[in-house]
């Protein structure tokens, strides 16, 4: 068996708590800015006090050690308090995607039972049609007719030093859903060890000091990049920066970024692309941007290497993994990516990976394997679905479901997703592999690739393509003639699919299962 893993172990003697970063900044700089949101700030000092009074308000209203605290919002500074307070009191939140049918939240009411479920104006009628359906009944509590955010509404005071929950690290921290996209979500539970060594690392890759760094929080801070972003600001002691959600506008987000002095950033491809469209319309000047971090989906070499010539001041950092592993298993560090194009890095610190067969077989260096993972940033489980935690971990590593490679320096290479994997007369496929290279044709703004049966070759590759230019779209011939001194013939798209847009998640992932559907239906 060959393992790899990081550099350096995090020593988790001490307890876990997140919320102690909280209280040590409090004491330590207390003036300083600990999170941002529109025209508020909020110092270290106040948002301490405040995840204080909203953690004896929480007691109050009967939350305790192990009890779910559902948290149905969008980006505002309420979120990072209620996640923070039910740590404090040794509860576990769960974060919902707002973008979810009201059967969706449903179901993630009814698999974590909350006690309470936090909403707003926006997602009231979500949340209430929801609770209608499912079969648990927890509290509803809209942060905009209760005000969360002013120390003297809580009548209670605050939690005090020797009523706080002192965590271990393997203590159940938050649940946070799957994407759901091959059936029901499913929680992965995170731990407070995980998320503590995960943040810290993200501190320090970011290079975020007590006072020193802005990092802007700007997917939907349900996602796990988003919320181990804005972990990773409390760990080093950084401003959060939090954006409201809303339709990701790339000019109004370069404003923001200029305007506030953001150091860091965590956003996926999509945005990264459209952030650099902006800046080669307007120019970087005032942009103080130290780390672009990217993940959540694939980023094309063509992309990395626009966001190096828009932004070269800035070190561009891969950041790999998914939910199950706090968003963080593989990262990829500046100087290593000038060398390593396409690579999305080495294992992290405190965590160990493989590259194997099916059978759990190591693979040689260079051949396609699934990665696994061990470490401190693993989930549990999934939230009460033992089934499926068994099959993640069969073998005893958990099972991600990517397909990588590794050179013979231990880079990793995303190939594509297991699922994703296009099977065509006995050869395997990889979509992203086509797509990459796709990227780089001249009248394609954006490509993704989805597998359609077929009765001869069991399944082909068929290539869904946004034009530059929609009154010119590319054809088959001519994708195909590209393709030629570029990618064996097997690997050619069969079929072209010419569209406006893409359907996206609420993460601006490409909804792969829907254009597999559009495909199948033509």
């Amino acid at each position: 068996m060959t393992t790899f893993t990081g550099s350096t172990a995090l020593d988790l003697s001490r307890s876990p708590a997140i919320t102690a970063k909280i209280f040590r900044h409090a004491h330590e700089v207390p003036g300083e800015t600990a999170v941002s949101f529109r025209d508020r700030t909020f110092s270290w000092q106040e948002f301490g006090s405040l995840v204080r009074c909203s953690a004896r308000d929480l007691q109050r209203r009967g939350v305790g050690r192990g009890d779910r605290v559902a948290i149905l919002l969008t980006n505002r500074p309420e979120f990072l308090v209620l996640t923070a307070a039910a740590a404090a009191l040794g509860a576990i939140s769960v974060p919902i995607n707002f973008r979810l049918t009201r059967g969706e939240v449903a179901y993630i009411i009814d698999n974590v039972s909350p006690e309470i479920l936090f909403t707003e104006h926006g997602a009231r009628d979500l949340a209430a049609a929801a609770v209608q359906d499912a079969q648990s009944s927890p509290v509803v509590i809209d942060c905009d007719d209760v005000d969360l955010l002013t120390v003297s509404e809580y009548p209670d005071g605050e939690l005090g030093d020797d009523e706080c929950f002192v965590p271990e690290a393997g203590d159940d921290y938050a649940i946070i859903h799957t994407s759901g996209t091959t059936g029901n979500p499913k929680g992965a539970v995170i731990t407070h060890g995980g998320i503590f060594a995960c943040s810290a690392q993200v501190a320090n890759r970011w290079a975020l000091s007590s006072g020193d760094g802005v990092v802007m929080l700007a997917p939907p801070l349900f996602h796990i990049g988003t919320f181990l972003a804005c972990h990773g600001a409390i760990a080093g002691g950084a401003t959060s920066l939090v954006i409201p959600s809303a339709g990701f506008d790339p000019a109004e987000t370069l404003q923001t970024m200029k305007r506030f002095a953001v150091t860091a950033a965590f956003m996926v491809p999509q945005q990264w692309q459209l952030l650099c469209e902006e800046i080669e319309r307007t120019g970087a000047e005032g942009l103080a941007l130290t780390h672009a971090n990217w993940g959540g989906a694939p980023a094309s070499e063509k992309l990395l290497e626009r966001m190096k010539v828009c932004m070269p001041s800035t070190e561009v950092k891969a950041s790999f993994g998914q939910t199950e592993t706090t968003g963080y298993g593989v990262g990829l560090e500046f100087e290593d990516s000038l060398r390593k194009p396409g690579s999305v890095g080495k294992p992290a610190d405190d965590m160990a990976v493989r590259v194997v067969d099916a059978e759990m077989n190591d693979v040689a260096v260079g051949e396609v394997g699934e990665i696994v993972y061990r470490g401190v940033g693993v989930m549990s489980r999934y939230w009460r679905n033992p089934d499926a935690t068994a099959e993640a971990f069969r073998g005893g590593w958990f099972h991600s479901g990517d397909l990588v490679r590794r050179d013979d320096e231990g880079f990793i290479y995303v190939v594509d997703r297991l699922k994703d994997m296009i099977i065509s007369g006995g050869e395997n496929i990889y979509c992203a592999e086509i797509e990459n290279a796709l990227a780089w044709h001249p009248d394609i703004a954006e490509v993704s690739i989805v597998g359609r049966p077929d009765e001869k070759w069991g399944e082909v590759p068929v290539a869904c393509i946004v034009p530059k230019d929609p009154t010119s779209p590319p054809d088959l011939q001519s994708v195909r003639a590209y393709l030629k001194d570029r990618l064996a013939s097997y690997k050619h798209p069969k079929d072209v699919r010419i569209v406006e847009a893409f359907p996206r998640s609420g993460i601006g992932k490409i909804q792969k299962t829907v254009l597999r559907d559009v495909v199948e239906s033509r």
